[in-house]
């Protein structure tokens, strides 16, 4: 144990004798060290030596649409997820990671980038990152790393990207491929994300059976496309299970910071393509063997930006200040419990199918969520309210379903005009009201929360260079004159003419 300690000093200084030692001790201490490594088992001394230098392997499974609600460790009754919630008893569970957006290729760009959809320019859905900013692959490979991406890529311009892209089915390979470099893997599934997976009867979930979140209209179309949902996530927690698996079967594990995450809620109203918590909170699990403690759940509330720096500083280095994201890593160690005080969303309906110009955007803290909409006599439409064909015949069936019980029933009608047509500003208590269902906008003991959280939010967006900083300048001279804001429609008519990418 001697001679591993000075042959660790010796590579820490470089490879050269430190300057109190003699040329004749550091000849002596070498020669001993020959002769004990001499002694070792062939092939013992190299394998201690590198798993004591050996940088941690990181790994990012990100899944399609899954919502935080539907898996076993996050109290779901109903949906079988095994396998996540395995990695979830062998790892820390946040359960206050979010999204700055809850739609595909802005959440990804988020995610790779470090930076909020306005400063990296991926604000739309399908679009690109901005020319020179700087992505995942290209930091972390800088830190002595091989860094690929296997499945779903989502992400433009492609270049700006440089991983080894690999095929889901390639992946065995590549581990057994990369040997001992050091390497940091994402594994980007399409489950759960739609058309879901349809059974015959028995062979999957029953629609009876499952779970409807109080946001939604309980409809047997409801409950069929629900229990579709399920099947394709039972798809996913069996890639879990096989990629868990394969990492054991390497001998990886032990060394590997694995994190299991969704990019947005679930592909249904009030969730994925708006800011409430059913797109933005996402199921978020990460273990390290060893450096995370198992069975450990957290509250601290991180952001999909801080996920890039806190790969950087497992990596051995240290993000720029000039990202939006920092490290959480020393909350995943347990040094800490908290990260961040605020959460901030922003979304749009451009490029999205069937999308409407209804801007978004919204701040969060532990307690509560305020949300400006942006446009609040516009329409909101998607795919779900009007198809790929941009017209009402081409809904969801279970939207339509929901408009035909509008008709007799209350619920029904308040959810569909909800989803369409939202007041210009929106207050939870998420104490006690964690699906955003009664808003208090309008409640004169608010009045002094709202205008903080008012505040916070212009603060966000003009650090951001938000183009629509100047919509919320308008609504805020509007609420200045009202001793309580109108929390219906305020008679503010959205600029269309400008853009919010710039």
């Amino acid at each position: 144990m001697k001679t591993e300690s000075n042959v660790s000093n010796r590579g820490r200084q470089g490879g050269r004798p430190c300057a109190r030692t003699g040329r004749r001790d550091f000849l002596r201490v070498l020669t001993g060290g020959a002769v004990a490594m001499m002694s070792l088992p062939r092939g013992a001394f190299a394998a201690t030596t590198a798993k004591a230098v050996r940088k941690p392997n990181m790994i990012l499974l990100l899944s399609d649409d899954h919502g935080i609600l539907d898996s076993g460790c996050y109290g779901s009754k109903v949906v079988r997820t095994p396998n996540i919630d395995r990695l979830a008893g062998e790892g820390m569970r946040f359960r206050r990671a979010f999204t700055g957006t809850a739609m595909c290729t802005p959440s990804r760009s988020m995610l790779y980038t470090g930076l909020f959809p306005h400063r990296n320019g991926a604000h739309r859905n399908h679009s690109a990152i901005r020319a020179g900013v700087k992505t995942l692959p290209q930091y972390v490979s800088e830190l002595g790393y091989r860094v690929a991406l296997a499945g779903k890529k989502h992400i433009k311009p492609i270049k700006s990207f440089p991983f080894e892209f690999l095929k889901l089915n390639e992946l065995g390979e590549y581990l057994r491929e990369v040997g001992t470099e050091p390497f940091c893997l994402v594994i980007a599934t399409h489950d759960p994300h739609g058309p879901y997976k349809k059974l015959p009867p028995g062979k999957g979930y029953d629609p009876s059976g499952v779970n409807i979140p109080p946001y939604l209209v309980d409809t047997p179309e409801t409950r069929q496309i629900i229990a579709d949902y399920y099947n394709s996530v039972a798809d996913l927690d069996r890639q879990v299970g096989v990629y868990l698996d394969l990492l054991r079967k390497r001998g990886l594990e032990e060394n590997t910071l694995f994190i299991y995450a969704s990019d947005n809620g679930t592909g249904f109203p009030f969730a994925k393509w708006t800011l409430y918590d059913a797109g933005l909170n996402l199921p978020f699990i990460a273990r390290w063997p060893g450096r995370i403690k198992p069975g450990v759940v957290t509250d601290a509330m991180i952001s999909f930006v801080d996920v890039l720096p806190t790969f950087m500083e497992v990596a051995g280095g240290t993000a720029p200040k000039t990202l939006d994201g920092r490290s959480f890593l020393s909350v995943v160690e347990g040094k800490k419990g908290a990260h961040r005080d605020l959460i901030f969303g922003t979304h749009t309906t451009r490029g999205i199918i069937s999308g409407s110009e209804f801007p978004i955007r919204c701040v969060r803290t532990k307690t509560h969520k305020y949300i400006r909409n942006l446009n609040p006599n516009g329409t909101f439409t998607n795919i779900l309210t009007h198809g790929r064909s941009k017209k009402k015949g081409g809904a969801a069936a279970f939207w339509k379903s929901w408009l035909r019980l509008a008709d007799r029933d209350s619920f029904a009608a308040e959810r569909v005009k909800l989803y369409q047509h939202r007041p210009a500003e929106e207050l939870y208590d998420l104490r006690t009201d964690p699906f955003e269902l009664k808003n208090i906008a309008g409640d004169p003991s608010q009045k002094e929360l709202l205008a903080t959280l008012r505040d916070e939010l212009k603060k966000w967006m003009k650090q951001q260079g938000d183009p629509l900083l100047p919509e919320i300048e308008r609504l805020r001279s509007y609420f200045s004159v009202c001793e309580i804001p109108d929390v219906r429609t305020p008679d503010v008519k959205f600029r269309t003419q400008r853009s919010e990418n710039g």
